[in-house]
């Protein structure tokens, strides 16, 4: 397992993306709009907001830490701003999960190799890790103690990567 992870390489962002990181104190959990997947919720202990990712823009806030917005059991929240009607699936601190494939075979592969330090191979185009002749193809895009949630947008064109401070946002580039 070692030799795999040590064959892809290490980057901040895979080629064919952008990114951009954001400081969120607090953050518990993120999860992407149904109706406009390039709006990411992210949820902290200071309220909601939202991330355009394409514009890599912090677009809304709300300060509002207690209301009937949120259900942990049930792992959604309402949005706020125009995806104030929508509730949306969340993944962070209490469960849930942000979809790790994309209709074009690009994937996330989590491994913890050295917990409670954690890895995500970025594997493009269906290759994955596992195969030593496509592992070389793969690429190690974060490695941190404090992963709350990862994974893509409904469309596959957007990647967010969150921590209890920060999350990073990835944009498919549009001519790639």
């Amino acid at each position: 397992m070692r030799k795999l992870i040590d064959s892809a390489t290490t980057t901040i962002c895979p080629p064919g993306w952008e990114m951009k990181s954001f400081s969120v104190g607090g953050l518990t959990d993120v999860g992407f709009s149904l109706l406009y997947p390039e709006i990411l919720l992210v949820v902290s202990a200071q309220g909601r907001g939202l991330i355009d990712c394409k514009k890599f823009i912090l677009s809304d806030r709300d300060s509002e830490v207690d209301g009937n917005w949120l259900n942990y059991q049930e792992l959604w929240s309402f949005g706020i701003g125009k995806v104030s009607q929508e509730k949306i699936k969340i993944a962070g601190l209490n469960g849930g999960g942000l979809s790790t494939l994309t209709e074009n075979g690009d994937s996330l592969e989590l491994m913890a190799l050295d917990w409670p330090i954690c890895d995500i191979v970025f594997q493009p185009n269906w290759n994955s890790i596992y195969q030593e002749k496509s592992s070389h193809d793969c690429f190690n895009i974060f490695r941190d103690s404090e992963l709350r949630a990862y994974g893509f947008s409904s469309n596959g064109q957007f990647l967010a990567i969150a921590t209890g401070a920060d999350v990073i946002v990835y944009s498919r580039k549009d001519n790639y």
